[in-house]
Parts: C-alpha cells; structure tokens; sequence
C-alpha cells in the first residue's frame, strides 16, 4: 500500500526497553505519554483508524537506543484512545526487537533499529517539519504524500536541526508552542479539508 501521510516522531528520553510501569507511563518511560498520544492522534478516528497513514516513533532513550517502532494504519488492530492499551502495543513491540532486522510485534506494528537520521534521509524529498517559526498552514501542501517530523518535549539536537535544514518545508499550525499530538490533530484537519 502507498500511505499518503507518515508521521515521524522523535522522543529523545523515551525508554527503549519494555520495563516501564503502566501505572506511570509518563516517568517510567521517559515521557512514553508522548508517544501514545502521538501514535492514538495520528491514526484514530471515531469508530475508525486511518488507512493511508504510517507513523514511525523513534525512541533515544535508555537502556539500548535507537529504537524504531513502525506502524501502518492499513493493518494495525486493537489500538485504543487511552494511553495505557497503547503504552502495552509499544511494550510487545519492544519485547519482540532482534538486531539487525524488522520484526512485526503484533498485526500493524514492527520495530527495528533503524535511527532518525536514516528516516530523515529516506523521506527527505517530502519531508515537512513542524515549526512554530514555519509557515503558516494555510494554503495545500506542494505534494501529495507529505512526511511530517516533530519532536518531543526536547525537540531536536543541533545536529539533527542541520539535518532537517534541508526538508522541504517547515510549516506552524499555531502561534503557540502546542504538544505534538495537538499538532498532528491540526495537520490532519488541515489535510482532511484538503482532502488528502
């Protein structure tokens, strides 16, 4: 399947070992809450999940980074609203890692080691970043499968800036500095106005 839309997220501290409390996702997994939010945000509709989107979570943190966790929305099954069933999906994803390959943890959802800068790389001729300094959102995006990048809390390290100094576009979907969920919600509006 081609996705129309990828998401691409950077959680710098976020635990890459499954050993995080589901009591306190948050602080035990090195602000995991972020990355359940993101993914639920990103492909989460009433009654639904969004088939033409693919989100990579890329987690930094300790005990053994990089971790990549891919999941398509055209296979995913059983992911839920609450941070706490998905915070269980990144869990089994993490337990099912082998060096070297991409492992599929369960229906949707794999996990590698490949590193942002490699998925930077790879979808660098539509990539977008978003910005609160970017452009305003308002006029269609100049191609028709865009690959979104934010990051966490933390944002970017100044390489990695360097790195994403050549995306096609940086763009803002609000004066304010939102959480990254919030933004992907306005993006999708955005793109389901567009039709996209």
């Amino acid at each position: 399947m081609h996705f129309v839309i990828t998401f691409l997220i950077k959680g710098n501290k976020t635990l890459t070992s499954p050993d995080f409390s589901l009591k306190d996702i948050p602080g035990s997994g090195g602000r995991m809450d972020i990355m359940c939010r993101c993914l639920t945000s990103s492909l989460l509709v009433s009654h639904g999940i969004r088939k033409n989107i693919e989100v990579f979570l890329c987690l930094e943190g300790e005990p053994n980074p990089p971790r990549c966790i891919r999941v398509r929305g055209d296979q995913v099954r059983h992911l839920s609203p609450d941070e706490r069933s998905t915070a269980i999906i990144i869990q089994k994803a993490l337990r099912a890692y082998m060096p070297g390959k991409e492992m599929e943890s369960t229906p949707g959802v794999f996990i590698s080691d490949t590193t942002f800068s490699e998925l930077v790389e790879r979808f660098k001729e539509r990539l977008i970043v978003l910005d609160e300094n970017g452009e305003k959102l308002t006029s269609r995006i100049p191609f028709d499968d865009p690959c979104f990048v934010l990051g966490d809390h933390l944002g970017f390290s100044k390489k990695e800036e360097e790195l994403l100094a050549r995306a096609k576009l940086k763009i803002s979907v609000s004066p304010l500095i939102l959480h990254a969920s919030h933004c992907i919600v306005l993006v999708l509006h955005r793109l389901d106005e567009m039709k996209l």
